[in-house]
């Protein structure tokens, strides 16, 4: 199973954090101490009056992966769209793209919605499914985010925090020994409510919601999963954490992918983190450090190990090993 090209698509417009640092310094919000933990400079924003949407992104992204990788539409088995912003629920946005691309009739499309976790679930769930289907080769995952409608400009964590953006991959089903070796999930839904959009359900949605974003969470307890767990899910697959060549963090926090650095003592060089150049991405995070890495360190080689860690709201976690 290959995961071999990747494109990242986000808007022109671009903004600096000193603009919105100073806006709540000036309110007495130690905005230092925030910038610390999550690490931030740059931000991808869709302006004020722009037609762009997460749908429209999302087309873009997967339009330059298949010509970034000559791969035809009409090869393309399967197609998730990644999303917590779509633009529409009936039908699913998947099948837009579909029709965007003039996908063959024969193709399966899905959206999934697992927040900040979703790109890393459709990939163990494709991965899977190429794997049992005889027919299907290659598939197309799109994550997509318009988080700028949505977020709280009142609140220091996601005022400056979320960019928008698409990122595309393609996975293709091989005959090497490359791909998923596990998966491990944890889930602690007792803290389902510190952050919400709708913050009261669509049954009483307005127009004028944002997310709701209790400023206690901050992911901790997927950083202890990920103490915990770590080591105990490498020896089951008989890799030891030196063996890893590159890890791929969620990277929402600094400060968390610090914490696990320090716990087992990791080369700083194999734990990138890039969020301060393009801003949090949400479900594409770790993916698009994985990109990142590779234009701008060195390519990966067949055969190295990855290790995936991340996390969605709500909250859930995830531990992943992959053979490149």
């Amino acid at each position: 199973m290959k995961l071999s090209y990747t494109y990242f698509y986000h808007p022109e417009h671009a903004e600096t954090n000193e603009f919105v640092i100073e806006q709540f310094e000036q309110q007495n919000v130690s905005m230092q101490k925030i910038q610390n933990v999550l690490g931030r400079g740059n931000r991808f924003i869709v302006t004020e009056g722009s037609e762009e949407t997460t749908l429209s992104m999302g087309i873009n992204a997967a339009k330059e992966v298949l010509r970034e990788s000559n791969t035809s539409i009409l090869d393309i088995d399967i197609i998730v769209f990644v999303t917590s912003t779509s633009e529409h629920l009936i039908p699913c946005d998947a099948i837009k793209i579909h029709q965007a691309l003039q996908g063959k009739p024969n193709t399966l499309c899905y959206d999934i919605n697992v927040n900040c976790i979703g790109a890393f679930v459709a990939l163990d769930q494709i991965t899977k499914y190429l794997s049992l289907t005889d027919t299907a080769h290659k598939a197309l995952i799109i994550c997509s985010e318009k988080f700028s409608v949505i977020l709280d400009s009142e609140n220091p964590v996601t005022a400056f925090c979320f960019s928008d953006s698409s990122f595309a991959f393609i996975v293709e089903k091989d005959e090497s020994s490359s791909g998923l070796m596990d998966v491990l999930y944890h889930t602690d839904s007792s803290i389902c409510n510190t952050v919400l959009f709708p913050p009261k359900g669509y049954s009483c949605y307005n127009s004028n919601d944002v997310m709701l974003w209790d400023k206690s969470f901050d992911g901790s307890g997927s950083v202890n999963f990920a103490l915990n767990d770590m080591n105990g899910f490498l020896e089951r697959n008989q890799v030891s954490i030196e063996q890893i060549d590159l890890f791929l963090f969620s990277q929402f926090s600094l400060k968390n992918i610090n914490i696990i650095c320090e716990h087992f003592n990791l080369p700083p060089e194999k734990v990138p983190f890039y969020s301060r150049e393009v801003g949090y991405t949400g479900s594409s995070s770790p993916f698009l450090a994985l990109h990142q890495y590779q234009k701008n360190v060195r390519k990966l080689q067949q055969g190295e190990y990855i290790l995936l860690w991340t996390l969605g709201t709500g909250y859930q976690a995830g531990l992943m090993l992959w053979k490149y």
